[in-house]
């Protein structure tokens, strides 16, 4: 039987993060400073509007439900193995 998870995946979690830590690090050394400030100057604009804290506060939630205790879910319909 496939094993079918329902819930977060913590291993594709870990790995979006590391290779998120990894880009930003690559930036940051490799990048010069004052090309990237000029490049992140729109960003830091665009961190100022309103739309900013909607997204951010969507984010949270989505955090907030992928880390919230679940009760055990139990797949009843499955075929048995008894025979």
């Amino acid at each position: 039987m496939a094993d079918d998870s329902r819930g977060t995946n913590y291993l594709r979690l870990a790995v979006g993060a590391g290779i998120l830590a990894a880009a930003a690090v690559g930036v940051a050394m490799f990048v010069p400073r004052r090309r990237l400030a000029f490049v992140t100057e729109p960003l830091a604009d665009l961190a100022k509007l309103p739309v900013a804290a909607a997204v951010t506060a969507w984010a949270v939630g989505l955090w907030r439900d992928a880390t919230a205790p679940h009760a055990p879910v139990f797949d009843d319909l499955r075929p048995f193995d008894e025979f």
